[in-house]
């Protein structure tokens, strides 16, 4: 046996290399847990649709055919025939040019080309925390530390949510922005000033974050130095000399020439990227203010603003900030385990509690500076870095769908558990707090998979991620049989699928203004299937392509399949129900028709099937501030549109259109057949229902009251038509009158009466069963039945629930 003394050297020996080897495995874990196919291209909430489709879309179209132009979409002018783009090229080229290093080997293989791009992006992850790691290691002189705090950081919920998110903006700005960070703990320490200049303008080649980074160090280190040189000349007995010479010393300052060399080198970036654009703009601008690119930079940065938004005024924008630094400063898995639950779509009047701990968090980073000797300019920047971008770029980094920009809050957590194991190491000391470092390090491995864990739970279902595969499919033959004719000019028809930037990326579009309109084109693709001869693509599901068709045919054909049929719900509209869309018609139509805005929700048989954002309501919603004009294709005097739905089994869609904030002009409630699953499900819900126990009261129908979920349901089998015809009527007798809503206290009760349609209720297989959520304060009475309008009740019951 070998005695304790033997084996300590060895112990001290694998503590060695043990931190440098577990960092690349907590890194590995995020690689396959976040790469796999959960998600495919769009997440419950936040914009990894239309983000990572925009990217992909500018990184296919990186080419020497086109200048290395950053653009989303190459359409042809069809008026003098030219090219014309839509133009992206605020952004620096090397992250695009890497996506398209990354996706060439895949040629027309769509869903390997966005793995390859995502993967990249979880590459650019792990380098973050790789460069996370070496600094703090350096920093803070010890790996364990470094160790502990890098998973602990990299474990927040932004960090995870948007480590697959392709982008230039947010994960491999993290991996730029690692990458100085780590120059500057290099210079600092050994004075490799040359590295620094290196690493920076590398950075910079993946995006302008850095400029933010730059920002603190380069003013505290300016500062500090400015400081002390004039300290010298106060002492010195030649003040003019000393004053020259300060001013010389401060000229010449590596601070001064750090800001000078990434100014320089970022606005070379930026110039060939405007120079390219005014090039294809040349004719259509007069001035640089007019590039698309400057245009909207100004606004992003806030120099030029449409209207006042209350929410950029610096107390809510503070208030934002706040929360996301608070969010980003706690692991995932501790979030969850106390009760926060986070969304990638941020709401506006953001949580209480993860704000004030993100104050108490920067507040602590800072002031714990104080233990930090030789390293408060480093551990400073890395706190403040997040807080420069944002006030930089306040309306940029504010807009709701720009959440990924808190990412960035990941240094400033990072320095913040830095910072509290080396208190935790002084306040202990010696070998003690080594042990403490090596037991935090163990500790944050099972955080870090957790919160792994639950970050991968935020991605849509798999309902979702079936239907792009299958769109993808039918691209992939469109591309097929497009590129082997070298065919490139197509026109989009029809609904407007949002991947059809990344899609048909590298081809030219023609866009007429009206898409009914009768232009020529080599080739067109439609959201519309029409049985006519031109279908070049008849085995297709979802998009189809079409030769030599005029567009006007093509709306004509969808109109008269649409009119073969009964419509599913006659309105102001005529509402039908195809192939996994839900389509509107009306004959004789014009604009004021369809000027006020659509409204879509739909209610799953599954409740379980809705993204997470739509579970308190019930129901997925299509509506709010979109685009519907664009969407509604009008001809020969009649107008219809056509809305792709949710592929998990429906009870019954909510449709119409409104005035936002004043009124519903019309509403139908349209109920598709069950299919197997769907009757499946129903089935499984009446007898988990059933054998919950007995019933709290029988009447015409069974009456189950789940106290702990605030829900009663009815039972009834068998069960027909007529059993559920009439009304339902449901009123609820509170405890505390107090609860009730002001209208409803003199009359003692709250009313929930409904009728037994979906989704309020559903009729199956001889069975009938419907559930009603409670309101949550403490009911005395239930009383409930059923009675025909005008005419006398069915059945009542009472159900007693106070003690």
């Amino acid at each position: 046996m070998h005695s304790f003394a033997s084996i300590r050297p060895r112990l001290a020996e694998w503590r060695g290399w043990l931190p440098p080897l577990a960092l690349p495995l907590f890194m590995f874990i995020a690689l396959i847990a976040l790469g796999g196919d959960r998600g495919f291209l769009y997440r419950a909430e936040g914009d990894h649709d239309w983000g990572t489709v925009k990217n992909l879309a500018i990184a296919e179209n990186l080419s020497p055919e086109h200048n290395f132009l950053l653009t989303l979409r190459v359409w042809r002018d069809d008026e003098d025939g030219g090219l014309r783009y839509v133009l992206y090229s605020r952004f620096p080229v090397g992250g695009y040019a890497l996506m398209k290093l990354a996706m060439l080997p895949f040629g027309d293989d769509l869903a390997n080309k966005m793995m390859a791009a995502r993967v990249l992006m979880l590459m650019m992850f792990c380098g973050a925390a790789a460069f996370g790691y070496l600094a703090m290691s350096r920093i803070t002189g010890s790996r364990w530390i470094a160790l502990s705090a890098t998973p602990l950081a990299f474990s927040g919920f932004y960090a995870l949510y948007y480590a697959d998110y392709v982008s230039g903006e947010s994960v491999m700005d993290m991996f730029g922005v690692g990458l100085a960070f780590h120059g500057m703990v290099v210079f600092i320490q050994e004075g490799r000033f040359r590295q620094l200049l290196v690493k920076t303008c590398a950075a910079l080649l993946l995006g302008w974050h850095v400029y933010a980074l730059l920002l603190p160090f380069i003013f505290l280190g300016f500062g500090g130095e400015a400081v002390a040189v004039a300290r010298a000349a106060i002492a010195s007995n030649e003040k003019v000399r000393a004053a020259r010479a300060a001013i010389i010393a401060l000229v010449r300052s590596r601070y001064a020439v750090l800001a000078a060399v990434s100014i320089l080198f970022g606005s070379t970036l930026l110039a060939f990227n405007l120079a390219n654009e005014y090039m294809a703009e040349r004719g259509r601008v007069k001035t640089l203010s007019e590039l698309p690119s400057v245009e909207s930079a100004l606004k992003r940065l806030g120099v030029t603003r449409r209207a006042p938004n209350p929410a950029l005024e610096w107390d809510n924008f503070t208030r934002r900030q706040l929360y996301r630094a608070g969010v980003a400063s706690v692991p995932y898995a501790a979030a969850r385990a106390v009760g926060w639950e986070f969304r990638g779509w941020e709401p506006l009047d953001v949580d209480l509690a993860p704000t004030v701990w993100g104050l108490a968090a920067a507040g602590a980073a800072l002031a714990s500076l104080a233990l930090a000797r030789g390293r408060r300019l480093l551990m400073a920047t890395a706190i403040l870095f997040g807080f420069c971008w944002a006030a930089i770029a306040r309306p940029n980094v504010f807009e709701q769908g720009h959440t990924y920009e808190a990412v960035h809050y990941v240094w400033l957590a990072l320095a913040l558990f830095a910072l509290a194991l080396m208190g935790a190491r002084r306040l202990l000391g010696g070998r003690l707090g080594g042990g403490v470092a090596i037991a935090a390090a163990a500790t944050a491995a099972p955080i870090f998979a957790l919160s792994v864990f639950y970050a991968g739970q935020t991605t849509e279902g798999a309902y979702e991620a079936e239907r792009q595969r299958a769109e993808m499919e039918d691209f992939e033959a469109i591309l097929e049989t497009t590129r082997r004719e070298s065919v490139k000019l197509f026109m989009i028809h029809g609904a407007r699928f949002v991947p059809w930037d990344y899609y048909l990326a590298g081809s030219y579009w023609s866009v007429p203004e009206d898409v009914c309109d009768p232009r020529a084109a080599d080739f067109m693709v439609s959201g519309f299937r029409a049985e006519i001869p031109n279908l070049r693509s008849p085995e297709n599901r979802f998009v189809f392509l079409y030769e030599d068709l005029s567009p006007l045919e093509l709306c004509r054909a969808a109109r008269r399949r649409l009119e073969s049929e009964e419509p599913a719900a006659r309105a102001v509209f005529d509402v039908y129900l195809q192939d996994g869309a839900i389509s509107y018609l009306k004959a004789p139509c014009e604009a004021r028709d369809y000027e006020a805005p659509f409204y879509i929700y739909v209610h799953p048989v599954n409740p379980d099937d809705l993204p997470p954002r739509f579970d308190e309501n019930g129901f997925y919603s299509i509506s709010g501030p979109r685009d519907w004009e664009r969407r509604i294709l009008s001809f020969d005097g009649a107008c219809f549109m056509t809305i792709a739905l949710p592929s998990y089994p429906t009870s019954a869609i909510q449709t119409g259109q409104w005035i936002p904030g004043v009124e519903r002009l019309w509403e139908v409630f349209v109920n598709p057949p069950p299919n197997e699953e769907a009757l499946a499900h129903y089935e499984s819900a009446y007898q988990a229902i059933a054998a919950s126990g007995e019933p709290a009261a029988r009447s015409g129908f069974d009456l189950y009251l789940d106290r702990d979920h605030d829900t009663l349901s009815y039972l009834k089998a068998p069960c027909g038509e007529d059993d559920a015809r009439g009304r339902f009527f449901l009123s609820v007798h509170p405890v505390n009158v107090e609860d009730l809503p002001a209208d409803r206290r003199e009359v003692g009760h709250e009313s929930l009466n409904f009728t037994f349609a979906p989704p309020a209720g559903v009729v199956f297989d001889g069975k009938c069963m419907a559930t009603r959520r409670l309101p949550d304060y403490d009911i005395a009475i239930i009383e409930t039945g059923q009675w025909v309008p005008g005419g006398e009740r069915v059945w009542a019951a009472e159900i007693a629930v106070g003690d």
